[in-house]
């Protein structure tokens, strides 16, 4: 089987490395695609109008405007924090200056209310709605650690209870961001205005900060920041089908990016504005992010977008040079005096997601082929194996002596040629087997018969011989001459009981062959019983037993021998298993002989078994006995059996009306 399971895996490799070059080649094309579309589509979202400020003070409309590092860290300063967005202040080397963002000391309250009318003051702006966003970051810090910890259980206490549009009321020292508000972008039509909060009164559900003294506003939750960690209300922690990244956690990749000048990354898409736009239908515009860091190093970088994709998470960057600018001059490039680098649309969309999700979505694809790979290699395994497997097969089963198989020989290659073989030997094998195991089985019967012949010799030899040496004995002890006389017939007699004996056994021999015949005659039952007991008169003396013998002349047709050993054989074990100074009863009816003692019982285990060969309830004896007896009523179609009595055990045997 070695060799076919070779072939197999042979062609399981070659079909699967197929398939993998094909499937390859589709995941592929479809990870480029799904690629694509993730930097592409990451490029704008909740950011807009912190890419819009930084572009707009990055000096890209042409005109003059002097390059002042100190005012434009203010103006980043005074920017409001937003929860996905991380800004950097970098010298032309991309080595960071300063950082806006969410840091471990805030601990702020970030409500908003839609629905803010536009009042007179208003009228210089730019705005077509008669409503705007306006969003308020309240600084808890003036808020003692009870204060604060009542506000953030009353929070969590809301969110568990998933209460929608919680009112929130403070008052206090209110002052506008204003660095969004001439490039502030429409968003669900309306406009956003950022104020920062110094309160001195807070109600949510309860007083928490201060006393009431004027006018309040009324807001709806939306966050709370707890040590520079921003914790969104519950409905807004997903969107798009992606989980918010944590603050800590856009810190920590926005720092990494900088301090790897936004290289060594796997993969990226770097866009320099001033010569390609951002299409996503232009594959020229994709370029390495080390690119990115060699202008960087020469001091020629413009401007440039570009996605970051990491293991779990992709986020995008933009690039902003800030630099005096006076005008083109022709053959002048002009060289940045610091950078801007705006860190947003941080998403937990990585490489992770993008095999998980080209994964679900060539799932048909993938199990298409799995199941294509498996049926077609046991497909050409089969058609290449089969009538070798069957071969083998047989092969096997002619070495378990089983000749039943028989292979197909049809066809003239070299299978069919060797099946014929197989087929010709097994059936030579089969009729060699049958013979051989034919001879051992006459072998066997035979020296079983032999075995058999000489245990029941030896066993049936015992009781004349023990009758001869008795009268012999009586013999040697007696002076009348009469009762010599008698001895010496009875010797004589046991003599020929012994020669008898040899006779019968040849008998049995055949009888167990079935082929005796049978000297069937009218015999008295009770006369043949008496004459046997004559013959024990001497046992029955030894051990002073009585013997009784219970009713009349009985006539049956039977082999007057052959019955004469069956009494013989009940009589000598009732007299052996009888106890000293007992009677055995001998009983005989119309269709019934019986004979019982008061000796011990037969186990009842043992009731059936006491009827085949060498089985004997006494060490000395062969267990012959009764199998005889067995034999030669079974021979006369006689029934037999033995069961306990109260205090001894009776034998018996029937016989047809």
């Amino acid at each position: 089987m070695k060799k076919i399971r070779s072939i197999q895996f042979k062609v399981f490799i070659c079909l699967f490395i197929s398939f993998m070059v094909v499937f390859g080649y589709v995941v592929k094309n479809k990870y480029d695609r799904s690629f694509n579309e993730l930097l592409y589509y990451s490029q704008s979202g909740t950011s807009d109008d912190y890419i819009n400020y930084c572009t707009a003070i990055s000096n890209k409309n042409g005109e003059y405007r002097e390059f002042d590092l100190d005012k434009i860290k203010q103006g980043l300063s005074e920017l409001p924090k937003d929860d996905s967005t991380k800004i950097y202040l970098l010298d032309t080397y991309g080595n960071p200056i300063e950082q806006y963002g969410y840091e471990k000391d805030d601990h702020l309250l970030i409500v908003h209310d839609p629905f803010v009318e536009i009042n007179e003051s208003d009228v210089d702006t730019d705005y077509s709605d008669d409503f705007y966003d306006a969003r308020y970051y309240i600084d808890l810090s003036s808020l003692s650690s009870e204060q604060y910890q009542l506000l953030i259980e009353t929070i969590k206490d809301v969110e568990k209870n998933k209460y929608d549009d919680i009112h929130l009321y403070f008052e206090g020292q209110i002052e506008e961001l204003k660095n969004f508000k001439d490039t502030s972008q429409s968003t669900y039509n309306t406009k956003n205005r950022y104020y920062k909060v110094k309160p001195t009164f807070i109600h949510y559900n309860t007083d928490i900060f201060g006393q009431k003294k004027g006018n309040t506003v009324e807001a709806f939750y939306e966050a709370y920041v707890e040590n520079g960690e921003v914790h969104l209300k519950k409905s807004e922690e997903e969107a798009y089908g992606d989980t918010r990244v944590s603050t800590s956690k856009i810190n920590e990749l926005s720092k990494k990016a900088v301090n790897e000048h936004f290289s060594n990354v796997y993969a990226g898409l770097a866009t320099f504005l001033d010569d390609v736009s951002i299409d996503s239908n232009s594959r020229t515009a994709i370029k390495k992010t080390n690119e990115i860091a060699d202008a960087l190093k020469k001091g020629t970088l413009s401007y440039a977008s570009f996605t970051k994709i990491l293991d779990n998470y992709s986020y995008t960057v933009l690039l902003l040079p800030l630099d005096e600018h006076h005008g083109y001059v022709e053959g002048q490039e002009p060289a940045p005096n610091a950078l801007i680098a705006v860190f947003y649309g941080f998403k937990t969309r990585g490489f992770h997601q993008l095999r998980d999700e080209l994964i679900k979505s060539n799932f048909p694809l993938l199990l298409g082929g799995v199941l294509f790979i498996v049926l077609f290699s046991y497909l050409i395994s089969y058609m290449t194996t089969k009538r070798i497997k069957e071969i083998d097969r047989v092969a096997m089963e002619i070495t378990n002596n089983n000749f039943k198989g028989v292979l197909d020989t049809k066809g003239n290659d070299e299978l069919s040629s060797l099946s014929s073989h197989i087929n010709t030997m097994s059936s030579n094998l089969k009729r060699n087997i049958d013979a051989l195991n034919l001879e051992i089985d006459q072998v066997k019967k035979m020296e079983q018969l032999r075995k058999e012949f000489i245990a029941q010799f030896t066993h049936e030899i015992k009781t004349p011989l023990a009758i001869i040496n008795g009268n012999i004995d009586l013999l040697e002890n007696v002076d009348d001459e009469d009762k010599k006389a008698k001895y010496i017939e009875v010797i004589n007699k046991e003599i020929s009981v012994i020669n008898d004996l040899v006779l019968q056994m040849l008998d049995l021999s055949k009888l167990e062959a079935k082929a005796v015949t049978l000297d069937k005659k009218e015999i008295d039952l009770r006369e043949l019983t008496e004459d046997i007991v004559d013959d024990y008169e001497q046992l029955l003396m030894d051990k002073k037993l009585k013997i009784e013998i219970q009713g009349e002349d009985v006539l049956i047709v039977s082999d007057r021998k052959r019955i004469e050993m069956v009494i013989q054989n009940y009589l000598s074990n009732a007299i052996k298993h009888a106890f000293i100074n007992s009677t055995i009863k001998i009983k005989i009816k119309e269709n019934e002989f019986s004979i019982e003692n008061k000796g011990k019982q037969i186990d009842e285990k043992r009731m059936d078994t006491i009827w085949e060969s060498f089985v004997s309830d006494d060490q000395k004896g062969t267990g012959l006995g009764l199998a005889i007896v067995r034999n030669i009523l079974e021979l006369h179609e006689m029934s037999y059996g033995v069961h306990n009595l109260e205090d001894g055990v009776e034998f018996y045997f029937r016989w047809k009306k």
